[in-house]
């Protein structure tokens, strides 16, 4: 439809005025995402340091790494980012002007001006901005769930860092007690009281207790580097804790596997982008055909006097149809509405895999806290008053010291296991990304574990 030139320019004016008034405020969008983190999750702590000789606790390591990561910063600019192109999408294309002046004969200049708009770009432009509207949903959703997802990441390097030095420590232990019973076996030997054996027994179980030291150090070196580098700034070589903290789980790793459905940001980003997919399908039916249509006025001065008229401009379908451009955007919308389907079993599965992992957990730390811990105290206690009683060797305490601390290091890896499996639901419950854990083995993935002794 050719559209006369009084007909035009309210069109344009109207066009604009409805969408001119969508801004970008970068601020506005950061502090929206922010919002709506602290909303899923409760408030956000301020990126407050610890003062000196403070420890850093799991809550305001949060708040550090919010304030310090620029990676984190660069990820949130996203968002502004899918807004400003929702509103560029949002307005007309810009029409064209075009003027000619050529020399008349006597009566003054030839004059021609031209002023055309392509014909999508001003009927097409609430279809764009509705696609560009989902893909800007998406994005923010996309956006929010790297936050919460950041903010997980966080609370597992605190948890692996204050691990790393509780081995460490337990570890040191072991190492000690190891020297000891070899310092006894070398003084035993020396005068002829035990055979050249259990010499080198103990001498084998030392070195090795010295290797094991060896890599805890390197595994709590490398855990700090790691949560140092997920907070963005540096940190005092005594501001961990020495031990993880202990939580009720019947409280802390309770799931409504339905709701977190409903809260996955995952599947709402994938919801936004078969939307905006579905959308640009049907958009490109017209836009193959219409992409290169111009539709304007006509001004023409010759010999002083002006008239005017239409002019349209459109490309002769001859070599290209479109049609690969509407079978490639059908496949498109097809492609985003399988990825949603895959994501949601993907989810429901992560979900019962996250909620498996964490049973598991409270089953193993259970297990240590009402049998193996005891065990291994009566045990101690046992051999201890034995050895005071003259009945079993020093060997025999030193070997009971460490067996002690073994199911030490035992409880630790399987509490670093539960505080995972509180961040991993916590996660999922604010919408974060589901993170498939092998439940069947949920504490041989862990960084640096170390065993010892003997």
């Amino acid at each position: 439809m050719m559209l006369p030139r009084l007909q035009i320019l309210p069109v344009l004016v109207s066009t604009f005025a409805v969408t001119a008034c969508m801004s970008v405020d970068p601020a506005r969008e950061q502090a929206g995402v922010m919002d709506e983190v602290a909303a899923r999750l409760g408030v956000l702590p301020a990126a407050v340091r610890p003062e000196a000789g403070e420890v850093l606790d799991e809550t305001t390591a949060v708040g550090l790494a919010l304030g310090n990561n620029h990676t984190l910063m660069a990820r949130l600019a996203e968002a502004g980012i899918a807004r400003a192109d929702w509103a560029e999408r949002s307005r007309p294309l810009n029409p064209v002007v075009e003027a000619v002046s050529l020399p008349g004969h006597g009566d003054g200049r030839v004059w021609d001006v031209d002023l055309r708009a392509s014909l999508l770009g001003l009927a097409a432009t609430p279809w764009r901005a509705e696609a560009a509207r989902q893909r800007y949903e998406g994005q923010r959703a996309d956006t929010v769930l790297a936050t919460i997802d950041f903010i997980a990441d966080t609370r597992r390097a605190w948890v692996a860092a204050i691990a790393a030095r509780q081995r460490l420590d337990l570890q040191e232990r072991i190492r000690d007690a190891a020297t000891a019973s070899l310092v006894v076996a070398e003084e035993m030997r020396a005068a002829g009281n035990a055979p050249v054996i259990e010499l080198e027994r103990e001498r084998v179980f030392a070195r090795q207790a010295e290797l094991d030291l060896l890599d805890a150090r390197h595994a709590a070196v490398q855990a700090r580097l790691a949560l140092v580098r997920q907070l963005g700034v540096d940190l005092p070589e005594d501001s961990l804790p020495t031990r993880l903290p202990t939580f009720d789980p019947a409280r802390e790793l309770a799931l409504d596997a339905a709701e977190a459905m409903i809260a996955s940001l995952p599947l709402q980003a994938a919801a936004s982008r078969v939307e905006a997919s579905a959308g640009e399908a049907g958009l490109e039916n017209w836009a193959s055909l219409l992409e290169h249509v111009e539709i304007g006025a006509v001004w023409e001065r010759e010999e002083a006097e002006w008239s005017r008229g239409w002019t349209v401009e459109f490309a002769l379908p001859v070599f290209d149809t479109g049609d690969a451009r509407r079978t490639a955007a059908r496949l498109r919308a097809g492609q985003a509405v399988d990825r949603h389907a895959a994501l949601v079993h993907e989810i429901r599965t992560a979900i019962r895999a996250a909620q498996a992992a964490a049973d598991l957990a409270a089953s193993r730390i259970d297990q240590l806290e009402t049998d193996a811990l005891p065990a291994t105290e009566r045990l101690m206690d046992a051999t201890m008053r034995q050895y005071n009683a003259m009945q079993v060797s020093v060997f025999d305490l030193m070997a009971a010291v460490q067996m002690r601390t073994r199911t030490g290091q035992a409880y630790v890896d399987a509490l670093m296991d539960l505080h995972e499996a509180r961040i991993s639901l916590q996660q999922i419950r604010a919408g974060g990304s589901p993170v498939m854990i092998d439940a069947a083995d949920p504490g041989g993935a862990a960084t640096g574990r170390t065993g010892g002794g003997h």
